[in-house]
């Protein structure tokens, strides 16, 4: 049992990866072999931008937070990782240094597989390289449509997309609308979204008003899901 009180089956995590799912039995285990499993805890990091290192992750409990970081100090969320997601991918390439900060939003278990592991499977197994690549030009896709949203959208129309995206993932239906089921404070999406927190709270002060969401016990419920929807048009005043 790890640090999280969970019982984690390794092989099993690595067989239902989207990098690693369809090779043979014996390339699971190897890769569950070379594989540990580390703690970590809330808002420390796995590796940060300028870093160099040689493994991959996968997140097993928790939650990790990408970040694009400036010398500022000013800091954009790429995307949070859940549970069952992997990166890291890039160190197959070569010993470049990370692009992005890898922060702990939540107290996470985190599956860590050296790259040398990884090569030794790949040598018998190369198919395990054009899932990765498949799965890595899937995760692009998403980032430039992030970069979409930042060079020509509003930050209203970019904090409802996030709303959106989130909702997808951790959307839970009652008779009062819909419950984002997960914790997020000004601050989370005020990195998720590229805004201040002043301007994030004067956003969701105006949809309070208006009757689109309200706050209970520091979850956000949807109300009215059109609206919600509506906002990610590309008008606004808030740009």
């Amino acid at each position: 049992m790890t640090a999280d009180g969970q019982e984690h089956d390794v092989k099993e995590i690595v067989a239902n990866s989207p990098w690693f799912e369809g090779l043979p039995d014996e390339a699971h285990q190897a890769l569950a072999t070379g594989a540990k499993i580390r703690s970590y805890r809330k808002n420390s990091y796995i590796f940060t931008i300028g870093e160099t290192s040689s493994d991959v992750y996968c997140v097993l409990s928790g939650r990790v937070r990408l970040l694009l970081t400036s010398a500022l100090g000013q800091e954009y969320a790429i995307t949070d990782l859940e549970p069952g997601s992997w990166t890291g991918e890039q160190v197959l390439a070569g010993d470049q240094p990370r692009m992005l900060d890898a922060q702990i939003v939540d107290d996470a278990a985190i599956l860590v597989i050296p790259r040398a592991t990884v090569f030794t499977v790949g040598e018998k197994h190369p198919q395990l390289y054009q899932k990765i690549f498949n799965h890595h030009i899937l995760r692009s896709r998403g980032i430039y449509l992030l970069l979409l949203g930042m060079a020509f959208y509003p930050l209203r129309s970019r904090l409802a997309g996030r709303f959106l995206a989130l909702i997808e993932e951790h959307g839970r239906k009652d008779d009062q609308g819909i419950y984002l089921d997960v914790q997020l404070s000004q601050n989370d999406f005020a990195q998720l979204s590229l805004g201040s927190r002043q301007r994030i709270n004067k956003i969701l002060s105006d949809w309070r008003k208006r009757g689109v969401l309200e706050l209970q016990s520091n979850r956000y419920l949807i109300r009215d899901m059109d609206a919600l929807i509506a906002e990610t048009e590309l008008r606004d005043s808030d740009k």
